[in-house]
């Protein structure tokens, strides 16, 4: 776990430098309650913090308060698991995160854990831009 920590402390020092992007994520995705989010902006909703949507696609997560972007993408099981290490944002603060995407078999989607969650993985669909943004 130590040298875990430090390798993720190496990978933040030079986030400004290297950035990785997460190609097997084709579009823009979302759990169910953000893609309905995104559906309510996109119709004339209002968009502020309580509104935004949070999106996952191939450079991070987004939001209207920060964001993760990627910066090392590691393949672990050939078309099924990819490993994603991340600096996260909100406002002034930067942390290092870890996460894992498994694909699902059947449709354009993934389960996504993040490390130490103890909630569990969650479930994101692709759920683009109706206005092709994305």
């Amino acid at each position: 776990m130590r040298s875990f920590l430090i390798a993720l402390a190496l990978i933040a020092s030079t986030a400004a430098v290297a950035k990785d992007r997460a190609t097997f994520l084709n579009g823009q995705y979302a759990t169910a309650a953000q893609c309905q989010k995104l559906r309510k902006v996109e119709d004339g909703g209002p968009k502020n913090v309580g509104t935004a949507p949070e999106l996952l696609d191939p450079d991070g997560f987004h939001s209207w308060e920060g964001g993760c972007e990627f910066t090392k993408v590691m393949e672990h099981d050939t078309g099924k698991v990819w490993v994603g290490l991340m600096i996260c944002s909100e406002g002034n603060s930067m942390t290092p995160e870890m996460y894992v995407f498994s694909k699902h078999e059947t449709d354009d989607s993934f389960e996504v854990s993040r490390a130490g969650d103890e909630d569990g993985p969650e479930s994101y669909t692709r759920c683009d831009s109706k206005k092709g943004t994305h």
